[in-house]
């Protein structure tokens, strides 16, 4: 099947936010059942771990969910799960948000889920003193409600949206998880257990920032195949990256490998699989390589090799093999 358009998702979203809100608070039972249909378990697989990264998502639209972005960094795989294993759904691309500074990725599968999108709370409707209610997977335990209070919201920078603290209990595992008002709204997405010491002490994005992320990406995007272009690399009819012929991108038997021990090189490509556009695969000629995911990084790694006097090349880009023996 094919995976939802990108450009879908922010009319998704705010289609599920412009229904009329309720005057009477929900239950706890009652904003569980109407929210939980939408958080799912998150299990992410890296080269170097033996269980893997474990943590919590949120669905937001056709095929489409958003997590905290450190529960899938550098993961070989992802899948999402519910019901104790009886739904998953392989994860095909993960998407970043283009700014680091936000935590933020867009998980797409190939499938429709069984679960149901989100609703979003309007993002001037959250008030310190207001009670939430925080769903996700901590310590692996899926769907797990806790009760709380918006504790305060914070400054983030040059943001326009505070960042939420709130007091419902969260443990590794909840990141990525969602945080819900009490007519079962999204209000923000759990990215951050401040303190071993206490585990009331949280921090979510706003929810308003998962429609922002489709248009944030495609920004991106045009950003990036300026770059290529500029760098000369030779670009197809459509503007995207020419292949050239060397290799299938799916094909790591010929990655041009020059380390005794493969399996690191064939890791680290394997991530750059997971990663939707933009992307590219770099290798060096000290042995050296690795997957970068947005234009500024691309320009640092190439005045790192300039700096370090190495040939920096890349062998993949976005969905073509552009390497040339």
């Amino acid at each position: 099947m094919a995976s939802v358009s990108i450009t879908s998702l922010a009319g998704a979203l705010l289609l599920a936010a412009a229904g009329p809100a309720l005057a009477a608070p929900l239950s706890p039972a009652d904003v569980f059942a109407k929210a939980s249909p939408s958080v799912w378990m998150v299990q992410a697989d890296h080269a170097s771990a033996g269980n893997g990264e474990a943590g919590s998502a949120v669905e937001v639209g056709p095929r489409t969910l958003v997590t905290a972005c450190h529960v899938v960094n550098g993961a070989t795989s992802v899948q999402v799960s519910r019901g104790q294993g009886k739904a998953v759904y392989p994860v095909a691309q993960v998407t970043h948000d283009p700014d680091k500074g936000r935590d933020l990725c867009m998980l797409t599968v190939n499938e429709d889920l069984s679960g149901a999108p989100v609703a979003l709370a309007p993002p001037d409707s959250v008030k310190v003193g207001e009670r939430v209610y925080a769903i996700g997977a901590p310590l692996k335990l899926e769907l797990t409600l806790t009760e709380g209070l918006v504790s305060s919201l914070r400054p983030n920078g040059g943001e326009a949206l505070p960042t939420i603290q709130f007091s419902a209990a969260t443990a590794p595992g909840s990141s990525g998880g969602g945080l819900f008002d009490d007519q079962g709204r999204l209000v923000g997405l759990t990215v951050a257990i401040a303190s071993k010491e206490t585990d009331n002490l949280s921090f979510a994005y706003p929810a308003q920032w998962t429609v922002e992320l489709s248009d944030r990406v495609l920004a991106a995007r045009k950003t990036w195949l300026g770059h290529l272009a500029a760098a000369g690399l030779p670009l197809g009819p459509n503007g995207d990256a020419a292949a050239s012929g060397f290799a299938e991108l799916s094909d790591t038997t010929k990655l041009p490998i020059t380390v005794a021990d493969t399996k690191p090189v064939i890791d680290a490509y394997r991530q750059f699989l997971l990663l939707a556009k933009p992307r590219a695969f770099i290798l060096t000629s000290d042995n050296r390589w690795g997957a970068v995911s947005d234009a500024a990084t691309l320009d640092a790694v190439v005045k790192d090799c300039a700096a370090r006097q190495v040939h920096c090349r890349l062998y993949a880009v976005d969905d073509a093999v552009v390497w040339k023996p």
